[in-house]
């Protein structure tokens, strides 16, 4: 079978990790490609969308958390700051508490409040509220997968279209671990481009394999997620498949978690993600003791740290 980013012929080698998400133990054929490493499901279900049920946690709804106006002024201070803007407000403000993550995603490029993010695979937008609550003002979501659209009182709108459906260009195009998941990752990636501004950037947040967490729990690495990751690129497999489509790896930043080791340990031991007792309600205790969580904590910084954690930011532009 050809490897369906390089287009050369797999290894021999093929691995069955089970769906571990909601516990149904039906096994899945992925093929490891000897040239990029990619790691691709041999079959890709005819009805991948059994696999996105109820329980699916992206397409949870949610409840748009309201800011009064000056908290509203005050976050977009803080926004502007951490965007380039070095005002003495801003610099003030982002001396409280710590930065908020999105900022570490969107820092590479040259955006500003009103540039304009197209976040495809976005589940119900729980991203695109975040960047709404600092003050972006121009924001849209896809998801295919979400029964009907979504229109929030802030304005955000997530479309339930595939990325096909829109006809405008962005500043930048987020996929926060939504690649993974899409049958054709050539046409995603023209797509993409076609809907990319002159000097705008792309954003993909996704599994890493042969990284630690992969080389250390074989089938049991969480990342699997069999079958809905039809696709786990190595670092190699997403600079071909960049470049096969006009585009440049400009950075890479490693983001794993430390649930990343968590959720293999769990499904080394055959526990299925439905009944950890970090994901039950209630709050139960996690099975692991204080100590085994700080270690994971600290391992999981220094694989970051040494480039080997199983989770990344790439940032593209293009060439």
């Amino acid at each position: 079978m050809k490897c369906r980013i390089c287009d050369n012929d797999q290894e021999n080698s093929s691995y069955y990790p089970q769906e571990r998400m909601f516990d149904l133990r039906e096994r899945f054929e992925y093929l490891r490609c000897g040239v990029c490493g990619l790691l691709q499901i041999a079959q890709i279900p005819d009805d991948l969308a059994r696999f996105y049920g109820d329980g699916y946690y992206s397409l949870q709804k949610l409840r748009e958390k309201k800011l009064s106006p000056l908290a509203a002024q005050l976050r977009t201070y803080r926004t502007r700051f951490y965007l380039g803007e070095k005002t003495m407000i801003g610099r003030l403000l982002a001396q409280f508490g710590r930065i908020p993550q999105h900022f570490a995603w969107l820092t590479p490029f040259n955006l500003t409040l009103k540039s304009s993010i197209l976040d495809v695979g976005c589940g119900t937008g729980g991203v695109l509220l975040k960047l709404r609550r600092e003050g972006f003002s121009d924001l849209l979501g896809l998801d295919p997968f979400l029964p009907t659209s979504l229109e929030y009182a802030s304005g955000v709108t997530i479309l339930a279209e595939p990325i096909e459906a829109v006809k405008r260009s962005f500043d930048l195009i987020m996929l926060h671990h939504s690649l993974e998941h899409m049958p054709d990752q050539h046409g995603i990636m023209q797509a993409l481009r076609a809907r990319l501004n002159p000097h705008g950037g792309v954003l993909l947040r996704l599994p890493v394999a042969e990284s630690y967490a992969h080389r250390r729990y074989g089938i049991h690495w969480m990342a699997w997620d069999a079958p809905r990751h039809l696709y786990l690129h190595t670092v190699r497999s997403l600079h071909y498949l960049a470049k096969l489509h006009g585009f440049e790896i400009f950075d890479i930043r490693y983001d794993a978690r430390p649930e990343n080791l968590l959720g293999c340990e769990y499904y080394q031991r055959d526990i299925a993600h439905k009944d950890w007792p970090e994901t039950q309600s209630g709050g139960k205790r996690s099975l692991f003791s204080p100590e085994t969580l700080h270690a994971m904590r600290q391992l999981t910084q220094r694989l970051n740290a040494t480039l080997d954690g199983d989770t990344a930011c790439f940032y593209l532009r293009v060439q």
